[in-house]
């Protein structure tokens, strides 16, 4: 009787004659999600697809949503949630990520993962998250809601030869050693460093941390720390992706995904150490400081001629727009007092085509976020694809206006609230896949 009613729980609904839409519940289950997605992957992911799945801390079933064959058994498309807290200028907020998606190809373009996107959603709705994300395929995801509005990647990308070794004679007083599980303090106040003062940032959980550098050796998205020395005393950290992956650009050579370096000559031996790295123990002979942020590590690289690589971006999707306002409210506040604005008592009306916003701020704070009757006419109108742009930070209303001529502001006053309110702000997010 009881597995009858785990099979009647995971299944949601039936697609057409033979297929099904379920949510996982048990071990079976997520071996045949497993087998879908090495199906679609390869055999080069499977550590760290099995890693993922079976042992990610806090991950459950019941956050991975798949097709089944009835017919074969089979699990023919899947979609997997992971939750996760980003912080804005401080303030918590839930997010979810669209951690892994794919269909058999024989199964593809019957709209299966629209019929998953729809649950999902359903999911991070009821979990409490505000913001949905994913690192996925250029533009697949933008007929669910996604758009790029975080930049993810880039930096600068260095040749073997234009990293300087130490002259003759000359010993450095720097060097790397991997991170232990005592350094986890030491890791997270680092870490801490390296995002403040961004607008969107990413919270790494201590377990999570450790799981992600303690996957399988041949996992493609095992990383390595390192805590960088002077003299014995630690002064940062450096974070490896631990496997290269040659398949496309993005993942060859060694790649520098996190780095709180803040002296010059300590970050030449960073750089010195990801070349002997990649000349020993890499196809591709090249380094790159995949992190889009003005940091000392970057201004090396760059002084040493470093190439820039444009960033590719996170995808994200806002699932309520009324409570991601409500909730962003105290960092409006902060922005509104320290502006001439202070003290502000009005409306800010907001439309994005489909429904419409108001703002309601009393003596500088912010009271309520209400929706309005459609028809409204309002202070800014924004096309809803844009809007998270503006309000994470990633473009200024003027860049907006630029480049979507269905975006407007009533007035000069209201374009100068909104300028204050939503100022383009650098942001970074550290996987935590």
């Amino acid at each position: 009787m009881r597995a009858r009613c785990v099979v009647l729980k995971s299944l949601l609904r039936p697609l057409t004659s033979k297929l099904v839409l379920k949510r996982a519940a048990s071990s079976k289950d997520l071996e045949a999600i497993l087998a879908c997605h090495a199906a679609n992957f390869g055999a080069d992911d499977l550590a760290g697809l099995r890693a993922h799945i079976f042992s990610r801390p806090g991950q459950v079933p019941e956050n991975f949503i798949f097709v089944e064959d009835t017919e074969t058994g089979e699990a023919v498309s899947s979609v997997s949630f992971l939750p996760q807290t980003w912080t804005y200028e401080g303030i918590p907020l839930n997010v979810g990520e669209v951690g892994l998606v794919s269909t058999r190809p024989s199964y593809r373009h019957q709209g299966l993962v629209r019929e998953q996107f729809q649950e999902y959603h359903r999911l991070a709705l009821e979990r409490g998250c505000l913001l949905s994300a994913i690192a996925g395929i250029g533009y697949f995801y933008r007929q669910f809601g996604y758009e790029y509005c975080l930049p993810m990647g880039g930096g600068r990308r260095l040749r073997p030869e234009q990293i300087p070794e130490l002259k003759e004679g000359e010993v450095s007083p720097y060097r790397l050693r991997r991170a232990q599980a005592q350094d986890m303090p030491l890791l997270q106040r680092y870490y801490a460093e390296l995002v403040k003062g961004l607008c969107v940032s990413s919270i790494i959980p201590d377990e999570i941390w450790r799981y992600q550098d303690t996957q399988p050796e041949d996992s493609v998205d095992r990383k390595a720390t390192y805590i960088v020395e002077r003299e014995g005393i630690p002064l940062g950290y450096v974070r490896l992706m631990g496997r290269e992956t040659t398949h496309d650009d993005f993942g060859k050579g060694v790649r520098i995904v996190e780095a709180f370096v803040p002296q010059y000559k300590a970050c030449l031996e960073v750089l010195r150490f990801a070349k002997r790295l990649a000349l020993e123990e890499r196809q591709e002979h090249i380094v790159k400081v995949a992190i889009a942020l003005d940091i000392p590590l970057n201004q090396a690289a760059e002084m040493l001629g470093g190439e820039w690589q444009r960033p590719y971006g996170w995808q994200i999707r806002v699932i309520d727009p009324l409570r991601f306002l409500a909730a962003i409210g105290p960092a409006l506040e902060r922005r509104l007092e320290a502006s001439p604005l202070t003290g502000l008592s009005r409306d800010l009306t907001i439309s994005l085509h489909t429904e419409a916003l108001a703002l309601h701020f009393v003596q500088g704070h912010l009271g309520s976020v209400e929706r309005l009757a459609e028809g409204t006419r309002c202070d800014l109108t924004l096309p809803p694809n844009a809007a998270p742009m503006l309000w994470l930070g990633h473009r200024s209303l003027n860049e907006l206006m630029q480049w979507y001529p269905d975006t407007w502001c009533r007035n000069a006053e209201a374009k100068y609230l909104t300028d204050i309110l939503f100022p383009k702000r650098p942001s970074w997010i550290c996987s935590v896949f």
